[in-house]
């Protein structure tokens, strides 16, 4: 058989997507995913998503980090995975769909934009110091820990992100790290380095939720926010005690195929 796929990327952030009827459970194994997701012997990602029916929602989505470990949630890859719902013409262009934080909203703008409401974050620790680094650990629906920054170049947010994303703090699960340097009232420079994928990312809509939402808590910033990262840059809206609050970037269709299953197996 062949596995049927799509690929999309927000802000370089790229994503498999896969529709719950096109991928038998026998192949819903973290090395299987971790093949697909690879960028010389597969598809290639930095992550994978599986599309299936709902009851209560428009649908549900399961996501899975590009190692094979599941996540609670992508916001960028849930943004891309609404587009690819309407263009199938399966879903309205406003909608409600479940991810493993819960329901979200979301909407089609125009020129590719979607927005997305995101569920309140959660202040998961006091001040912290992995490595020496202070810092909040923060659900923003996936585990974030938040941390200014002086320097913001590629190699020392990857070295020193690793350590604290394996720092004992946070075993056994790791997290997410986010440095983060205000512009100004309204802007905010991120860099993400991601626990599955191992890498900086060019952009991570909830990990920049997560810096949004403490630097509004310490009254740093005011609504609208504009996050920058490498892949360009997020919209933030939210309200004084975070009950709504909004995500809008773009996303872009990149293309689809098919899989073959028989070298997975």
């Amino acid at each position: 058989m062949k596995i049927l796929f799509t690929k999309y990327h927000a802000n370089g952030n790229d994503f498999i997507l896969v529709m719950n009827e096109n991928l038998p459970e026998k192949f819903r194994q973290p090395k299987i995913i971790n093949r697909l997701c690879g960028r010389r012997t597969g598809i290639g990602a930095d992550g994978m998503f599986i599309i299936s029916p709902s009851k209560d929602y428009d649908f549900f989505l399961d996501y899975y980090n590009a190692d094979g470990s599941w996540e609670s949630l992508c916001a960028n890859g849930s943004r891309c995975a609404v587009h690819f719902m309407h263009t199938q013409g399966l879903v309205d262009a406003n909608m409600m769909f479940c991810a493993g934080d819960g329901k979200h909203r979301a909407k089609i703008l125009k020129d590719d934009n979607i927005l997305m409401s995101m569920n309140t974050p959660k202040y998961k620790s006091d001040t912290l110091s992995p490595e020496g680094v202070p810092g909040f650990f923060i659900d923003s629906g996936a585990r974030h820990f938040v941390c200014e920054s002086v320097i913001m170049d590629d190699d020392y947010v990857f070295d020193l992100g690793r350590k604290i994303r394996y720092s004992d703090i946070f075993k056994p699960r790791g997290i997410n790290v986010n440095f983060y340097q205000q512009i100004n009232e309204n802007c905010i420079e991120i860099k993400t380095y991601e626990k599955g994928v191992e890498q900086v990312m060019l952009s991570c809509a909830s990990g920049s939720t997560a810096v949004v939402f403490h630097l509004s808590q310490t009254n740093a910033i005011s609504s609208p926010v504009t996050t920058q990262s490498a892949g360009g840059k997020l919209t933030f809206i939210f309200d004084e005690k975070w009950e709504k609050s909004w995500v809008e970037g773009p996303v872009e269709l990149l293309f689809g195929g098919e899989f073959e299953a028989a070298v997975l197996i």
